[in-house]
């Protein structure tokens, strides 16, 4: 059985080398590798190099909003040029993260997705209590071609139609398995369209509570839990149960909508 991940972050160094390698034993497909600000995007580009199944994703994290050095917009076409097979992102907004500032992050929103736009490459985007100004921009503003990942979807049910019309996919997680969020998993079960969803796992973060971690990586330096690469197939099997599919199923289901995303097939 093949599995492909929709968002992850292989050039971490929390997720070794040997990690990943296992999680291609045991079914990983291909994985898109998303970068998060200049400094990691020479890694995702090593990533890819090293192995085709390693897609990478060039962007601007909000996070990273803040520090991101002079030019980097220009430095992001320049990578993106060099690399055709390559997504943008991960890029968005969000109204969490301490210290915030949401012009600036909206500023860098809409250069990626301009960029995304003129190249022609789909997009991968992150949202945390920003709802609304994601939708405003989305309204008003072209969306690439192939359309756009809402990584990790947290967001409300009654949205789901016009994003799926937008062009959105929708991504299935460890975080879906909490819980406290059982709504999210209902919009999986029953909302959101079958050629709209993906499954991922945000390696090494959103590590899945022990009774759903099949695979272990030791804690980072802080002493958080660090989620395996393979334990995407968990996130397959607890997907397919939610939507009453086998994993077989679920597989060709999520890897075909995968490849019309990301591999434009």
């Amino acid at each position: 059985m093949l599995v492909h991940d929709a968002h992850c972050h292989y050039q971490f160094a929390e997720v070794p080398a040997a990690a990943v390698d296992l999680a291609r034993r045991e079914g990983v497909g291909y994985a898109v590798v998303n970068g998060s600000a200049p400094v990691d995007w020479p890694d995702v580009a090593a990533l890819a190099a090293r192995d085709a199944r390693n897609l990478p994703a060039f962007g601007l994290h909000p996070w990273d909003v803040p520090t991101a050095p002079v030019g980097w917009e220009a430095l992001l076409r320049e990578t993106l040029v060099a690399h055709p097979q390559a997504s943008v992102g991960e890029m968005g907004l969000d109204r969490w993260v301490e210290g915030h500032d949401p012009v600036a992050q909206e500023t860098a929103f809409r250069a990626q997705l301009a960029l995304a736009v003129e190249l022609e490459r789909p997009l991968t985007i992150h949202c945390v209590r920003a709802i609304g100004p994601l939708m405003d921009i989305l309204r008003a503003t072209p969306v690439p071609r192939r359309g756009f990942l809402l990584h990790s979807w947290n967001g409300p049910v009654e949205l789901v139609p016009e994003l799926a019309g937008l062009g959105a996919y929708f991504s299935f997680s460890a975080h879906h398995l909490r819980p406290t969020k059982a709504d999210l998993r209902a919009q999986f079960a029953a909302a959101i369209p079958a050629d709209r969803v993906l499954v991922e796992t945000d390696a090494p973060a959103l590590c899945p509570a022990p009774e759903h971690r099949r695979y272990e990586l030791p804690p980072d330096a802080a002493g958080v839990a660090q989620n395996h690469p393979a334990n995407l197939l968990v996130n397959l099997e607890e997907l397919a149960r939610t939507r009453g599919l086998s994993p077989e199923t679920a597989a060709e289901l999520t890897c075909a909508n995968f490849a019309r995303l990301f591999l434009g097939q």
